[in-house]
């Protein structure tokens, strides 16, 4: 028997939850440091995931704080240490691959990450909200190969085109701004001999709820938590404090939801979050109405090396498609939605009702 909670993040103080790219030199800016970085909306299901698997060592009793950093003590290689099968059965082995499943443990699904403002709960809109389709043609397009049956929307402009970001189970929506307000920090960074250092120089935009907001998400696990309902956590790039609270619930995300992607002419897709989407998969689109974004994953964080580049469709994307069939075949990878990644709505068109 599976148990699925409830796990709520209300922000303690400002949070920057970090990108690929922030402060630094990387391999695309090798001769200077980038000075100024925004904190993302939203944390990367990975870091979720990273930091429930730690949360629920530390609940249990498997996580010692040392003096030098925190591990899972065991017996030592080649001797049998119940602490250290303890942990494997309650969180699992290996760090999270965009590629290939991984061993977590007891934990079954995590949601995709979500706001919660009062008793209202809000996810990614349709970034075509407002759009109108004017024609269908067959041409050349960006994306796949060949000709397919373009679409052509009254007014679009992709320069132009804004709508609502969030939507509540209601049909409420509202902007990121409603929920969090933008914090902005300047300030210099002094080397170890307090001299002033070039690279120091920084400017950073974090956020902070404007009232009640928090985020949310579902987690389903093999067998019944057991660890207070509420505690401290860190996460984000500072590693800001959140409280974190849990309460078991019956209903997921896919049944709060359900309701709230309204019926159209053709049938299509809404992203509800981050999704890697193949070849095969835009071969599958009429037309896509959205934002790619590229993550990286640290692979070793003593060291700070990172997995190759992956390039992710934001949520609130639509993905328009003469057959839902293939295209959910092409996009339901389950290693992925497993921690909460490609997952969206499959919205019959009225000419398929």
């Amino acid at each position: 028997m599976s148990h699925t909670y409830l796990i709520t993040l209300k922000p303690l103080e400002p949070f920057f939850f970090g990108g690929e790219f922030t402060f630094g030199a990387d391999e695309t800016r090798k001769e200077s440091s980038r000075y100024s970085a925004t904190s993302t909306q939203f944390p990367q299901q990975t870091a979720l995931l990273g930091m429930l698997r730690k949360t629920m060592l530390i609940q249990n009793g498997n996580l010692t704080m040392h003096r030098k950093g925190e591990w899972v003590d065991s017996s030592g290689r080649g001797k049998f240490s119940q602490n250290h099968e303890d942990a494997k059965n309650l969180a699992g082995t290996g760090a999270f691959s965009y590629e290939n499943s991984v061993d977590l443990g007891s934990i079954v699904f995590l949601s995709p990450i979500f706001i919660k403002d009062g008793k209202s709960c809000f996810t990614a809109n349709a970034k075509d909200y407002g759009l109108e389709l004017k024609a269908q043609e067959n041409a050349l397009v960006s994306f796949g190969s060949g000709r397919k049956q373009a679409l052509v929307f009254q007014d679009y402009d992709a320069k132009k085109h804004e709508c609502f970001e969030f939507i509540s189970q209601n049909k409420k929506l509202k902007n990121f701004e409603d929920f969090f307000k933008e914090i902005e920090t300047v300030g210099i960074k002094k080397s170890k001999d307090s001299e002033s250092d070039e690279d120091g120089f920084f400017r950073k935009k974090s956020y902070f709820p404007q009232k009640s907001a928090h985020f949310a998400f579902f987690a389903t696990f093999s067998e019944p938590l057991k660890w207070n309902s509420s505690v401290i956590v860190s996460l984000g790039a500072d590693q800001s404090s959140f409280a974190l609270t849990l309460k078991e619930e019956l209903e997921g995300f896919e049944l709060l939801f359900k309701e709230v992607h309204e019926v159209k002419e053709l049938s299509r897709m809404v992203l509800v979050s981050e999704t890697v989407i193949s070849q095969e998969a835009y071969e599958a689109c009429s037309f896509i109405w959205g934002k790619r974004t590229s993550f990286r994953q640290l692979t070793n964080a003593r060291h700070g090396k990172k997995s190759k580049r992956y390039y992710l469709l934001e949520r609130g994307s639509v993905l328009y498609t003469e057959d839902l069939q293939r295209l959910d075949k092409a996009l339901n990878q389950e290693h992925l939605r497993t921690v909460g990644i490609n997952h969206y709505f499959k919205i019959e068109g009225k000419k398929h009702v």
